[in-house]
């Protein structure tokens, strides 16, 4: 299975500054943070350490993905190129 390890770290960085939680305005940096210095293993434990996930909950399947090391960014999760919201709340035609 590869990880975020396995990713250029060029990529690594980009994603590392990634907004994950547009309610709370919480980045893929600080959830990392989480994961990595607090030992979050679950949504539950990131969201208790950052508040990212407790809003309109759109963003738990991007934290689930930094949890298992994955890039956040996953289809239904990942933004609108019309609008620039989350697609799942998005309404543009875009989408």
């Amino acid at each position: 299975m590869a990880t975020i390890l396995d990713m250029p770290a060029q990529t690594r960085t980009q994603s590392a500054d990634t907004l994950i939680c547009h309610c709370y305005q919480v980045t893929a940096s600080s959830i990392r943070e989480a994961i990595d210095e607090d030992d979050a293993e679950t949504i539950a434990e990131v969201t208790r350490l950052t508040t990212a996930g407790s809003g309109c909950g759109s963003c738990q399947c991007r934290i689930q993905r930094l949890i298992a090391g994955l890039p956040a960014e996953c289809g239904p999760c990942a933004l609108c190129p019309g609008c620039g919201h989350i697609q799942t709340l998005c309404h543009c035609k875009a989408a």
